[in-house]
């Protein structure tokens, strides 16, 4: 019986730090629009280009999203999913699409060195109910500033989590 509580007691402790971990997702305009994400679009874009060519579809400049969304439309798998990385002197970034989960529930969340997000969304029509959901891992190389990490999503669906580098001493 006193091994039952302790163990009560050790999931609680494991649960709590996760909900406090959560990091605030700051809502932005459209990504391809808001000077927010400016920095990491040409990466974006690059990884966005890569899916359509695994994928045959052709693609038109000025509707790369419209081409990108049709194959999501279609296959809603993990490799499909654009995510793409950048680092400057002061950050590292990722920038992933998350349109798909929007009006579900996406979450952000720091654990130990790595960065979580996870997103799920259910849907009901009539009597068939379905969910997707999804998880990424990330760890950023050299040392990053895990307390500073922050996230942005544009009005279109598109997450950038940014993680400042820690300085190294000269």
């Amino acid at each position: 019986m006193e091994n039952k509580n302790n163990t009560t007691l050790s999931e609680q402790k494991t649960e709590s730090p996760k909900e406090d971990s959560l990091l605030p997702i700051v809502e932005k305009g459209l990504f391809f629009h808001d000077s927010y994400f400016e920095d990491i679009r040409k990466h974006f874009e690059t990884a966005i280009d890569q899916i359509l060519d695994t994928w045959g579809e052709a693609t038109s400049v000025s509707d790369i999203m419209s081409s990108y969304r049709r194959i999501r439309e279609r296959n809603l798998q993990q490799e499909n999913q654009v995510m793409a990385f950048s680092e400057d002197d002061q950050n590292h970034k990722v920038v992933l699409d998350v349109h798909d989960f929007k009006s579900g529930d996406v979450k952000v969340r720091v654990e130990d060195n790595e960065v979580v997000v996870e997103g799920r969304v259910e849907k009901k029509e009539d009597d068939f109910k379905s969910m997707k959901s999804f998880c990424r891992r990330f760890n950023f190389p050299g040392k990053v500033n895990m307390e500073a990490v922050t996230s942005a999503m544009s009005s279109d669906g598109v997450l950038t989590v940014t993680a400042p580098k820690i300085p190294q001493a000269a």
